[in-house]
């Protein structure tokens, strides 16, 4: 591995000097000018001018009459000038720049003043003929008059209808739009902020540190990411460009509302059915946002823009207790701040400085407090992050730019759970109904610091533009417990059932008395871990125009994370972009690539925690070891002296044989691996692109993808295959443990045999052992079909369509995903992912009405999502390894065979400008609503089916809460005053 490593950094540094293309937040302008007879003009001078900065770049035509401009900036539009003695000058306006993409603009001089004959591809509103990338640019206006909930960005993928949300997979509290694309998982997205990346290494839930609405400038939704610049996961990679400032001082300030009147609650639950905190029955919202841009200095080389935003989100959950009915207010506080500083030392040479800041606190989170659970249960998330980042571009010579990119993140925590009471948790039963629980210790503190060094070098050689990078991203991660779940260290107290008044079932003096309690638990063991994760990679991309019109891509990178075992992560990409007839109006295109994707480093949670020296809990009732003499001595001091330790489950990480050795023979175990590997995805594709208009494009093209080695949670000491042919069939805990090898080999050992009707001591200390095994695979294929138009004659549109079918027999990046039986996960356990969603249709976009006013918003309609149909019962007896599935006509079912309802949701907009006093004052004022028509649009549905011939009641119906269903009807307001 090191002769490897050794032969790829020396091909890097051969490599830096000779070579160095466009970032993703940059773009590439070349082209050819030829005179009127369709000769190649050399010597014409090609100028580039941004509108925005006043930045203005050039080149000198060769002998072919080629040119090149590299290492654009895309904020702004550019007016594209070509000029040489003895013909008129030809021009171009308007030109908006893509971030990631290279632009063709050809241009035709001739001896005087008449038409100029352009051909452009690659530009926003035109068709894309350097590489088969597929995907969506999302311009800074389309954006701003997308209506947005909340005004998160994160939603703005979804405008795409390859990407699918997430809601139902986990992360809720989050509080940020989750999605999943080409029958990956959720956490496979990459995103890219100025050509750096926007990821959490320790649990890529979503974008490390979100941005304000008004500071983005351009987002790229890329649902296949050819070039091999991209990496580190198998979905889509979202680019994201800042905004930069201008020469001029523009600033706006806006105020939004979103009232409770108007608004509709969730379906499925009233005031005596509320099942959690998710049943929300209101939601309001008030934000404010500021943004302020201009130049430093009168010499016009600097500019600044900054921006905030904050947020006070209220939402109400009913808590259905006798205990403590009504509602509880849940609070959610959040704010956002930006702040870019651009410097032009010369026309070659551009530096900036990006600052961003995202801090929030959830009162509820994931709708904890709710139904049954009371307030005195609530735990507090928070979550502060912060990036830094330095981006100097360097015009080395006309053919040849360097990109370079420094980034510190610090997530200060990434994940923090503080308990309202803290101590030992107290839960009372109460004979009227509900039970009383107050104080709980169960809290997460963890944090992530991540650097990062990113370098990019870009060349034109001939028909070659070619591509050359090196990432490194370290992550220090870790700390105290794991999100929701936790240790409770200060013990619980579960009390007998009070049979008296609620008044003195929650007193201090029935609460101190010991003779009241039932049983005591309490956690002992370690919750601290820490991981150090290099994620780096090499990569080279060389765009080939093998001839006018046709464009071949190769490309190659090498990728490793520290925290895997995997050494081999090669990741070829070959492609090709066709300009069929030449004029820009047609492109063939596509390609094949290897993705691999990242192991969050909060998987050491899982083998730190629930490893063999991790936590575990202990449990006596009255008379027995370790049940406190009174209700003060709880929390005992130590492990109780003379005590038995329970018989524990296991979560070990691949590898560590060795190590396991002292605790139990890893020889025993069935299928225990001896590497984490990352898993991987062959993806291929093949579509059309063609110019129907000016400004309006279609793209059609079928997207295939083959994911291997997908890590999942698996028993590697199965109990023995217990094959059910009838409902009702189970077998007990007992009877199951005593046919693990493991157990097998201890009793063997001990010269004893295991009883399989009756616990009896000593037993062998662990039962369910589980590992990461990376035995998973899935299949997706679908056809894509586009229709955008980019702004211009009133209109800003995209119609997007997919029809898609992702196939697996694990569903990645979602918890509790057991098989119906360990020892079987093959062909069995294919299914339809939790997230097929055969068909999606989205139309979003905006026109200009007269009067000043903009109508528009988003319209969704899609098929209904799979849901898993599950026994209810652990059959097989493996307790936490299994999750069973009910015998329907003789067989066990397939994995996810459930099928929920359709989902629609219309959410419009309108908008009128007033100016003020001036044309560079404005009001705005606007209105929007979301799921006007308020459709009950479920993603979550009982599975329930029973251990019976019959399903049992409720199996099928759509489940209630913000876990499992879209949001209501809700309507914002808003203010906005730009000058």
């Amino acid at each position: 591995m090191a002769l490897l490593f050794a032969r790829l950094i020396t091909l890097f540094l051969i490599l830096c000097v000779c070579l160095a293309a466009q970032t993703p937040d940059t773009a590439t302008l070349q082209g050819q000018i030829v005179d009127a007879s369709r000769a190649p003009v050399a010597g014409a001078r090609v100028t580039a001018t941004n509108s925005l900065s006043g930045l203005a770049r050039a080149a000198v035509t060769g002998p072919s009459g080629g040119y090149s401009i590299p290492a654009l900036p895309i904020a702004g539009a550019y007016t594209i000038t070509a000029r040489k003695p003895g013909f008129a000058n030809a021009s171009l306006d308007n030109v908006t720049l893509v971030g990631g993409a290279t632009a063709q603009i050809n241009l035709e001089l001739s001896p005087a003043r008449g038409r100029t004959q352009v051909t452009v591809t690659g530009v926003a509103g035109a068709v894309r003929a350097d590489e088969p990338q597929i995907g969506d640019s999302l311009g800074a206006h389309q954006i701003e008059e997308t209506p947005l909930l909340d005004r998160k960005i994160t939603y703005l993928p979804l405008l795409n209808a390859a990407n699918r949300p997430a809601i139902n997979q986990g992360d809720v509290f989050m509080n940020e739009d989750l999605f999943t694309t080409n029958g990956a998982g959720r956490r496979q997205t990459w995103f890219e902020i100025d050509g750096a990346t926007g990821n959490d290494s320790w649990g890529r839930q979503t974008i490390f540190t979100n941005i304000p609405l008004a500071a983005v400038q351009e987002m790229d939704v890329l649902t296949n990411a050819f070039s091999a610049e991209y990496g580190g996961g198998a979905g889509s990679a979202v680019n994201i460009v800042t905004k930069s400032g201008a020469n001029n001082f523009h600033g706006e300030a806006l105020y939004l509302a979103r009232p409770s009147a108007p608004e509709a609650k969730l379906s499925g639950f009233n005031s005596s059915t509320a099942a959690s905190g998710n049943d929300l029955t209101n939601d309001t919202l008030n934000q404010t946002a500021l943004s302020l841009s201009g130049p430093i200095g009168r010499a016009g080389h600097t500019q600044f823009f900054a921006s905030g935003e904050y947020s006070l989100e209220n939402r109400a959950s009913p808590v259905i207790s006798p205990v403590a009915p009504g509602n509880f207010i849940g609070h959610y506080r959040d704010w956002l701040g930006f702040f870019r500083l651009d410097h032009q030392f010369s026309d070659t040479h551009n530096l900036f400085l990006r600052g961003d800041v995202d801090g929030f606190y959830d009162t509820n989170p994931n709708g904890a407090v709710g139904g049954n659970t009371l307030p005195t249960l609530d735990r507090i998330f928070r979550r502060r992050t912060y990036s830094e980042e330095l981006g100097d571009t360097k015009v080395l010579s006309p053919a040849l730019v360097n990109n370079l990119r420094l980034q510190f993140q610090l997530a200060s925590p990434i994940t923090e759970f503080d308990p309202v009471n803290y101590g030992t948790e107290f839960s009372v039963p109460i004979s009227t109904g509900g039970t009383f629980a107050t104080g709980t210790s169960q809290s997460a503190l963890l944090m992530n610091r991540q650097y990062e060094v990113a370098d990019t070098l870009s060349s034109v050689r001939g028909a070659h533009q070619i591509r050359f990078g090196a990432d490194i991203i370290f992550a220090h991660t870790g700390g105290n417990s794991k999100e929701f779940g936790g240790p409770i260290y200060d013990g619980e107290f579960v009390y007998k059932t009070c049979t008296l008044a609620l008044s003195v079932c929650e007193s201090a003096a029935y609460l101190n008395n010991i003779s009241n309690v039932q049983s005591y638990t309490q956690s002992y063991g370690n919750a601290q871990y820490t991981v150090n994760d290099t994620l780096w990679s090499l990569f080279v991309q060389d765009d080939y125009r093998l001839r006018p019109g046709l464009t071949l891509n190769l490309g190659l990178r090498y990728e490793q994370q520290t925290f895997t075992d995997s050494r081999n992560d090669f990741a070829p990409r070959v492609g090709f972009a066709y300009d069929w007839l030449g004029n820009g109006n047609t492109v063939l295109r596509g390609g094949f690539g290897i993705y691999y994707s990242q192991i969050v480093d909060n998987s050491q949670a899982n083998y730190a925690l629930t490893g063999p020296t991790g936590v575990f809990n202990y449990t006596a009732g009255p008379g027995q070891i370790g049940f406190p003499s009174s209700v003060s001595a709880a929390p005992l001091p130590a492990f109780p002296a003379g005590a038995v330790a329970p018989v524990r489950s296991l979560y070990i990480r691949p590898g560590e044989s060795a190590y396991l050795s002292q605790f139990f023979p890893t020889s025993t175990l069935t299928g225990y691996p001896d590497r984490l590997l990352n898993p991987y995805s062959e993806q291929w594709t093949f579509g059309i692109e063609q110019r129907l208009a000016p400004g309006w494009v279609l793209a059609v093209d079928y997207i295939g993808a083959h994911t291997l080695k997908i890590n999942r949670p698996l028993d590697v000491d199965p109990p023995a295959p217990f094959v059910r042919t009838a409902p009702g069939q189970v077998r007990s805990a007992q009877a199951a443990n005593c046919t693990r090898p493991y157990w097998i080999w201890w009793y063997a050992q001990e010269g004893m045999t295991c009883n399989p009707k009756h616990a009896t001591n000593p037993q062998p200390p662990y039962a369910l052992i589980q590992s990461d095994v990376n035995d998973g695979y899935a299949y997706y294929d679908a056809l894509d079909v586009n229709l955008s138009h980019a702004f211009s004659r009133r209109l800003s549109m995209l119609a997007s369509y997919t029809w898609s079918h992702a196939i697996d027999n694990v569903d990645p990046d979602i918890p509790s995903q057991n098989p119906n039986d360990p020892n079987f996960t093959g062909r069995v356990e294919n299914g339809s992912a939790i997230f097929d969603q055969r068909q999606r249709f989205v139309l979003s976009g905006v026109y200009t009405l007269p009067f000043k006013i903009n109508f528009g918003g988003v319209g969704t309609l899609g098929a209904g999502l799979p849901y898993n149909i599950v026994t209810g019962t652990t059959n097989s007896g493996d307790t936490g390894g299994t999750t069973d599935r009910p015998v329907i006509d003789g067989v066990v079912i397939g994995r996810n065979a459930g099928r929920g309802r359709a989902i629609y949701d219309v959410s419009p907009f309108v908008e009128r400008s007033f100016a003020l006093g001036t044309e560079r004052v404005n009001l705005f004022l606007r209105a929007e609503a979301f799921n006007v028509f308020n459709h009950a649009n479920f993603v979550g549905y009982s599975g329930a089916y029973g251990n019976g011939a019959a399903p049992g009641a409720g199996f099928g119906q759509p489940l209630a809460g913000v876990t499992n269903q879209l949001p209501a009807r809700s309507l914002q307001f808003s203010g906005r005053v730009t000058f």
